[in-house]
């Protein structure tokens, strides 16, 4: 089996990135310089822990849920099933009733938020999971759930059900994926987050293998 392509589906992470409201903004100092005469360059990065295409740990929404340094990398490293979805608001149940989703597998959902521009102001109304979706995938056993933008909930929900529900049952997620150039199929997927202790997310690049 051949690679034919590797796929970059992870948002580019700079002074322009698209963050969610009230996180903090992006910084990058260069605390070394080799034009200034140091002996190599070094930078300091500030960023927040879900920051453009990242994973959510179980500690995002649960006391003591498992931090990111101690997620099942399983959840993230694997083939993965792209799926279109055609829904202009949010994803229901009905939506995944027809679709080819069994236990364990890593589902990725391409939706109109691909065309969203990640580079600028945040969008509200992007499409998200609602709660009966959140149950289907929580039925058929999942691995993972990822999806086209910074969350995977209503941005106006006050109960982070969506959150709850997939992390309580150990399914990982993964948010503000950039599928716009990537059709429905089947695929390698590499998302690993970084090993940070106590960490409640973190940025990752993720990529789609396709072989021939």
């Amino acid at each position: 089996m051949k690679i034919k392509r590797i796929i970059d589906i992870s948002g580019t992470i700079n002074n322009r990135t698209t963050l969610w409201p009230g996180d903090e903004g992006i910084t990058l100092d260069r605390i070394k310089n080799m034009e200034s005469g140091d002996a190599c360059n070094l930078s300091v990065l500030h960023i927040g822990t879900h920051t453009s295409t990242h994973v959510d740990a179980p500690l995002h929404f649960i006391t003591r849920g498992s931090d990111i340094s101690s997620v099942n990398l399983n959840k993230f490293i694997g083939f993965a099933k792209v799926f279109n979805i055609s829904a202009q608001d949010c994803i229901k149940a009905s939506d995944l009733s027809r679709l080819d989703i069994n236990i364990g597998d890593i589902v990725l959902f391409k939706t109109r938020n691909s065309s969203l521009d990640m580079n600028g102001l945040f969008y509200k109304e992007f499409v998200y999971l609602d709660e009966s979706a959140a149950r289907f995938l929580v039925d058929k056993k999942v691995a993972t759930v990822g999806i086209d933008y910074l969350s995977v909930e209503n941005f106006y929900a006050d109960n982070a059900v969506t959150h709850k529900l997939l992390l309580q049952n150990e399914i990982g997620i993964i948010e503000g994926l950039r599928l716009n150039d990537v059709q429905e199929g089947e695929y390698f997927l590499s998302c690993v987050p970084l090993k940070i202790e106590g960490a409640d997310g973190s940025p990752v690049r993720a990529v789609l293998v396709e072989f021939d």
